[in-house]
């Protein structure tokens, strides 16, 4: 039998389940899936944030035209666990001043 189970009640199942108290800690933050939205983003960060978040596995919608630098700006929909925010903030760090910014407004979303 399935069943759908809340990501609130994910790590105490882990536990329920027997899993070492290790992996319940690797694990936990895959459990949880979220979106950011970011609201009129420079074109060169668009795509960076896009490149950084498939290379963790979790992904980003932008303007069709952003690719191919038809656009601006646009507004970037992150989309993934906060395990694959954390490895993508990690990577953001290293990036220009305007990486780093964005990474704190990113991080401060998922913070609230």
């Amino acid at each position: 039998m399935a069943e759908i189970i809340k990501e609130k009640d994910a790590e105490r199942l882990m536990r329920d389940i027997g899993v070492e108290e290790y992996g319940v800690q690797a694990m936990k933050l895959k459990c949880f899936h979220r979106l950011v939205l970011l609201k009129n983003v420079r074109n060169a960060m668009a795509n960076i944030l896009k490149q950084e978040m498939l290379s963790t596995g979790g992904d980003a919608a932008v303007h069709a035209d952003c690719v191919k630098c038809g656009v601006k700006t646009t507004d970037v929909l992150l989309m993934g666990t906060l395990k694959q925010y954390e490895r993508m903030l990690e990577k953001m760090q290293l990036q220009i001043a305007e990486g780093k910014q964005t990474a704190k407004e990113i991080r401060e979303a998922l913070e609230k």
